[in-house]
């Protein structure tokens, strides 16, 4: 007889349907946050906007001009020198106007036969009521005529007159058609201008007498070709002394006037190099050359016919938007404060602003791309 065991096992256990849904809804929770995680990585974003100031850069440079070039700082060009002599009256700026007394020549006629005699101060009088004075006892010879000087009754310009005619007042009324005086110019010399000389009036007198000689030997530039004059050596002999009253003062002496002729393009390329060295490229950029340079001779050596030229030259510069400075990767991962001191310690800089999105980040986006850098120019 055989004994057979029967085996009784317990059913498997299914999972149950809250199993699955926690694990769906784990799965869902995860692939919201990773979203969420994406959406704030893809949409934060920082604009920083840089209010840039303009500012003048100078550029001085000694540039040699001579037939041939000679060294890197020289261009092409010719030098020639004139001795010259000068005068020219100048006047004091604190001149006054004085009333002078007008005087002249006139002819006295006698169609007498016998001479006459007029004293000192003997009245002439013209048709128009002007009245002048003989300046010295004369004699008229008989059937003849004499020269003589008068002056004015009265100062000032009343006292002008032109050409004229004058009666005698103190001869005879018969005698006066035949004893006479006539004038041929005019007599117009009642005003002049006195002043008390000062250093100051020198002073302006010797620029202005140095700007009338350059005014002489400057010739027009043309398209290619500039020249420079200058005055060397200039020290005038003032004929007033200073505190002087004076109606006019003159300037005197000798002096030797440099013209230099030079190529404008060789001096501007030489300018260019000149600003490119002085701006950082990194940061800057040219806005505009201001204005044309400043050039003066400074020296000049007579037997090489060389001279030296002072050469100054004024350029616009500012914050260049594209400059490896204002890069986005300089700005990455910052806070406000540290972008916004970087910014403040570069040159041109009027203001910042630094906005992020979302508002509530703390720093810059770490992706380049995500960084937006503005520039604007501020007057």
């Amino acid at each position: 007889m055989r004994v057979r065991h029967t085996e009784t096992r317990e059913p498997y256990a299914q999972p149950s349907v809250g199993f699955y849904r926690t694990i769906a809804l784990s799965f869902l929770v995860l692939t919201v946050v990773l979203l969420g995680v994406v959406v704030l990585i893809t949409s934060k974003k920082a604009t920083i906007t840089i209010m840039a100031k303009e500012d003048t850069r100078s550029v001085n440079m000694n540039v040699k001009v001579a037939a041939a070039l000679d060294g890197k700082d020289s261009i092409s060009g010719t030098v020639s020198s004139n001795v010259v002599n000068f005068s020219q009256k100048y006047f004091p700026t604190g001149s006054k106007t004085i009333e002078g007394t007008a005087g002249g020549e006139v002819t006295l006629f006698n169609k007498t036969n016998e001479s006459q005699t007029l004293v000192k101060t003997t009245r002439l009088l013209t048709p128009t009521g002007v009245l002048f004075r003989l300046s010295d006892r004369v004699t008229v010879p008989a059937n003849g005529e004499i020269k003589a000087q008068v002056y004015a009754d009265k100062s000032g310009k009343d006292s002008n007159i032109g050409p004229s005619s004058f009666t005698i007042p103190g001869l005879a009324t018969e005698k006066q058609k035949v004893i006479y005086a006539q004038s041929a110019v005019a007599m117009d010399n009642a005003v002049r201008q006195v002043g008390i000389l000062t250093d100051a009036d020198v002073q302006t007198a010797k620029k202005d007498f140095e700007q009338k000689i350059k005014d002489q030997y400057a010739v027009s530039s043309t398209d290619s070709m500039s020249k420079v004059v200058s005055v060397l050596n200039a020290n005038p002999v003032v004929d007033k002394k200073v505190g002087d009253e004076v109606d006019g003062f003159s300037l005197s002496g000798t002096t030797t006037v440099v013209v230099v002729s030079y190529n404008k393009q060789s001096l501007n390329d030489l300018i260019s190099g000149a600003v490119a060295s002085k701006i950082d490229g990194s940061l800057e950029k040219v806005l505009n050359i201001t204005s044309d340079p400043k050039v003066s001779v400074a020296s000049y050596d007579a037997p090489s016919n060389s001279a030296q030229l002072a050469v100054s030259q004024d350029v616009m510069v500012t914050l260049d938007a594209n400059a490896e400075k204002l890069s986005p990767q300089y700005f990455m991962g910052k806070t406000k404060d540290e972008i916004e001191r970087y910014v403040f310690e570069l040159d041109h800089v009027a203001g910042v602003q630094v906005d992020f999105t979302p508002a509530w980040s703390s720093k810059a986006p770490s992706v380049p791309d995500k960084i937006k850098v503005v520039v604007k120019d501020v007057k």
